[in-house]
């Protein structure tokens, strides 16, 4: 007999609103689970993910496997939250269970996101993916909208995307066009697009997160960086008014001058947190931080001094200026020196310290 465990993953908990509560472990109580969450919630599509592990544990035992069938839920709060519900019960099932290999039963491309938080606790031998079949008359395809519609207006998760980004977006429009410089709301609206886009890519919210419950040092770094960007944003909006948003060789050194030494500051603010914070635990690899602080110095610097360069040649060609004043050679060589002291150090650590005491 093989042992192996069946896994339902409900990532964003909804069968918490049935008033199922995860872990679920057992056929029996998988099948009651299911059941209660039926009566509710009929035409979801995690109804199907319960009876498809059913159907998948009574196939494997079936081919002399010796299976068992589980169900486990995130979060619909954050990636954050659901991952750690998930990680937890994940274990909870496991130490109940004892068994080595899993295989995962998801409905959709969110509930992928479980695979790397299981694949550290044990082995995933097959995921199975179910997808529902649906008519393809024109009144299905009106219901299938007018479903999916109401979960984007219900759903908060889904209602930030559809709902406020664009009413976020009607206001922002709305406040430059009545502004005396209409005609900047246009590029305005889709800057502010474009940062919401880059902080929903790249997942700042979530590593904000993190860093703040990570350590108390982490939680004033993370405020100080965050108030150093506000006034600095600040500051630029001043500056682009008082050069009525020109966008002159002369104006934009202005806006570097202006914008440059608070996101420095913003980010020597958070290695500092974590320069610190290693210095405590007497780690080696403090030095890093304090490379990454130096450089960051080093570059306002040399930002601040191209920026003067623009501001006093507005009329030339400005990289003939740059080439003249040897300020093209200085960054290469700064880049250069930064490079070769990064290698030496990293060649220290690794080698000449060795590996027992590292940490």
């Amino acid at each position: 007999m093989r042992k192996i465990l069946v896994l339902a993953v409900d990532y964003d908990d909804d069968v918490s609103k049935a008033g199922v509560e995860t872990p679920v472990l057992g056929y029996s109580h998988l099948v009651n689970a299911a059941l209660k969450f039926g009566k509710v919630f009929p035409d979801d599509s995690d109804l199907n993910v319960l009876f498809h592990s059913l159907h998948l544990y009574e196939e494997l035992r079936a081919r002399e496997y010796e299976p068992e069938v589980a169900l486990i839920s995130g979060s619909s709060e954050s990636h954050v939250e659901a991952g750690r519900r998930l990680r937890d019960q994940l274990a909870r099932v496991l130490d109940s269970t004892g068994v080595a290999d899993v295989v995962l039963v998801l409905d959709s491309v969110e509930d992928e996101l479980v695979i790397p938080v299981v694949q550290g606790q044990v082995n995933i031998v097959a995921v199975e993916r179910v997808v529902v079949e649906q008519l393809r008359g024109v009144e299905e395809t009106y219901v299938l909208l007018g479903r999916y519609l109401r979960k984007a207006v219900e759903d908060p998760r889904y209602s930030r995307l559809f709902f406020g980004l664009p009413g976020l977006l009607f206001i922002v429009y709305a406040l430059v066009s009545s502004s005396p410089y209409p005609e900047y709301a246009w590029a305005v609206t889709l800057g502010v697009l474009g940062a919401f886009m880059v902080v929903r890519g790249f997942h700042i919210p979530e590593l904000i997160a993190r860093k703040w419950y990570a350590s108390s040092i982490y939680r004033v770094t993370t405020v100080l960086s965050l108030a150093s960007i506000i006034a600095g944003a600040a500051f630029l909006v001043g500056a682009l008014v008082a050069q009525e948003f020109s966008m002159c060789p002369r104006s934009l050194g202005i806006y570097l001058k202006t914008l440059v030494p608070f996101l420095a500051l913003s980010v020597v603010v958070l290695y500092s947190g974590k320069l610190t914070s290693k210095l405590l635990r007497r780690s080696l690899r403090a030095w890093r931080d304090s490379l990454a602080i130096v450089f960051t110095i080093l570059i306002a610097v040399y930002v601040n001094r191209v920026a003067d360069i623009v501001v006093s040649y507005p009329g030339l060609d400005i990289i003939a200026v740059l080439y003249d004043l040897g300020v093209v050679s200085t960054f290469a060589v700064l880049s250069l020196s930064l490079v070769a002291v990064y290698v030496i150090l990293s060649y220290v650590e690794r080698h000449a310290l060795g590996p027992s005491r590292r940490t």
